[in-house]
């Protein structure tokens, strides 16, 4: 048959060795699986004849080009016969049988039979059977060119989970990996259960990412117990700032900050940080426990006041905004990687210092800028209450390769729970890891939300013919993680004059393509999508503004942060983006 052309030395350096030819997964192997994946179950592979030729050179740059005859009995090709089970007590052969997907007739394909042992090793895995074996044995009929099929089981006992075992966690305590464990000392020998475990383990980003399974040696509590011991290495969660810099936003400034994702091995959440400049001054302090009372209950605050001066373009005053509030969340864990969060916060905005005058000299592309802006002056109260949904299997939380996670978000501010603001803002988010190769894989990204005001903040306002959603509530993307090629809040709808307006609705679509160098160096691929919309429009793919490019990160050793080199185009972009941008930043874009 034709079509078997991927050799081992067609990738990489062309050159043959031993190895390669006969080596675990060579070419040798993959021959024979390609013949007996297309019914040729008779078929032989001979020892290649290699006869060498004279490439040019001399010294060190002297090449030898080497020919390569293969011998091969191809046979014929076979179908399937009987398909029988031997050894089966755990299973009932019909609800076995199906997972092999060999019918009698069809043409004779190998392949299955492995994907069909390896579904029945999960299954086995997951009944304690930890030491199952099966193993096919064929016998071809040459006269009616059919190959009858045996799959003999050899499933051995169940197997019990004696001590679950920690090494590596200098300072992340025992209890904090344990609770992570879908493993109980006693239980029956999951390994379904072991495998999540360990990608639980790899979600908490504590350690370095664990290949393959942990030490699973016998038990001196009994013969038909295992000992499980996991070995962590522990990476740095503790991150120190200090530094300053000139924003065109935040103009001069100075901040210092500190965060850790495991505060003192507990497994808490702990951030504090201040900024202060000429327009700037933030301050924030926030914690957070995801196991209260040793129970999987999620409970956090957060404390912020923060100060912005919008200048003008001749570096005037141009307005103020002050938010000064706080935030309670209470998570629940519903079932292994299904969270249900609530939080209430409650914040007080103040728009100070504008004013109309100020319209011919604020740059009408800023970000900052709304020609209904003006007027809007006032204090306004915020209070909401955020229910959500989370379902994430996501392996690692910097360096993801598979894993799906989704999120259902609804918020709601004022009615009874009073403010000055009433609305809903209901938001989905889907992100999804698909791996390639070893060193390769696929991220994907889809976001939609929408805001709706009711009640008094419905109300249209008869001198801007809209309702009084406040600016900065409405919708705009762009940003290192939204759309990559362009400023923060820099895409939606605009009017004539090329004002951005804010939308109350949006979409957004981002994909990755991940290229792991080396050690801690990962190129990524990028096209981003997006765009907001005003009332009464509906999402319109064609209005979307894009990004593409690469971007080059870098995981920090001592912080442990993605450092990211951003190179964009913006293919379909406004009349005032950029038709490419070079950005760092720091971070992930989902």
């Amino acid at each position: 048959p034709a079509g078997f052309w991927n050799f081992s030395w067609l990738g990489g350096k062309n050159t043959y060795t031993e190895d390669k030819w006969s080596g675990h997964e060579g070419d040798l192997s993959r021959l024979q699986d390609f013949y007996l994946n297309h019914g040729y179950v008779t078929a032989t592979v001979g020892e290649p004849n290699i006869t060498y030729v004279d490439g040019g050179g001399k010294g060190k740059k002297a090449k030898k080009w080497a020919t390569l005859e293969i011998p091969v009995s191809e046979g014929d090709q076979y179908r399937v016969g009987d398909v029988k089970f031997d050894g089966l007590t755990v299973f009932k052969e019909e609800g076995i049988r199906p997972l092999f997907k060999l019918h009698t007739g069809e043409i004779y394909n190998e392949s299955r039979l492995k994907k069909g042992f390896d579904k029945l090793r999960d299954a086995y895995g997951a009944q304690g059977y930890f030491q199952f074996t099966g193993y096919p044995k064929r016998t071809p009929d040459p006269k009616r060119k059919v190959v009858d099929v045996t799959l003999t089981m050899d499933e051995d006992k169940r197997y019990y989970v004696g001590r679950i075992l920690f090494t590596g966690n200098d300072t992340t305590r025992d209890k904090v990996i344990r609770r992570e464990v879908y493993m109980n000392e006693g239980d029956v020998f999951n390994t379904e259960a072991l495998k999540l475990s360990i990608r639980r383990i790899n979600q908490l980003g504590y350690f370095k990412p664990m290949e393959g399974p942990p030490s699973i040696a016998p038990s001196s509590l009994g013969e038909e117990k295992l000992d499980v011991t996991f070995k962590v290495e522990e990476q740095n969660r503790n991150q120190f700032t200090f530094g300053g810099g000139v924003s065109g936003l935040e103009g001069t400034f100075l901040n210092a900050s500190f965060s850790t994702a495991n505060f003192l091995g507990l497994g808490e959440t702990f951030q504090i940080s201040a900024q202060t400049g000429a327009r700037t001054k933030n301050y924030q302090i926030a914690i957070t426990e995801p196991y209260l009372f040793d129970r999987p209950i999620t409970a956090g605050i957060d404390l912020f006041k923060q100060k912005l001066i919008i200048p003008t373009l001749s570096n005037l005053v141009g307005y103020t905004q002050e938010s000064t509030g706080a935030s309670f969340v209470f998570g629940l864990r519903l079932k292994r990687f299904n969270q249900l969060f609530t939080s209430y916060s409650y914040r007080i905005v103040n728009i100070a210092g504008l004013s109309a005058a100020l319209g011919g000299i604020i740059d009408p592309t800023s970000p900052t800028f709304d020609p209904f802006f003006f007027g809007e002056e006032g204090k306004r109260k915020e209070s909401t209450f955020t229910p959500s949904f989370v379902h994430n299997t996501v392996d690692n939380p910097w360096t993801p390769r598979s894993g799906l996670k989704y999120t259902f978000t609804t918020q709601f501010a004022g009615g009874p729970l009073k403010g000055t603001l009433d609305y809903l803002r209901p938001e989905v988010e889907v992100i999804l890891y698909i791996p390639h190769t070893k060193r390769t894989a696929l991220g994907l990204r889809g976001n939609v939300a929408m805001i709706r005001p009711y009640a008094n903040t419905a109300k249209v306002d008869p001198a801007t013919g809209r309702n009084t959603l406040p600016i900065y509530q409405r919708y705009f993307l762009g940003g290192e993680t939204e759309i990559r090629g362009v400023n923060i809040r820099t895409v939606g709808p605009i009017d004539s004059e090329n004002h951005l307006m804010g939308g109350n609705k949006k979409a957004l679509f981002n994909a990755e393509y991940y290229i792991d160098i080396m050690g801690p160096l990962r190129a990524v691929l990028f096209f981003d999508a997006g765009q907001a919309f005003l009332e009464g429009e509906k999402i319109d793919i064609k209005k979307f503004r894009t990004s593409t490019g690469i971007e080059m990160r870098f995981i920090m050793p001592v912080l442990n942060v993605p450092f990211r080199l951003i190179y964009a185009f913006n293919p379909n972009r406004d009349s005032f983006q950029p038709k490419s941008a070079f950005k760092f930043a720091v971070g992930t874009t989902f």
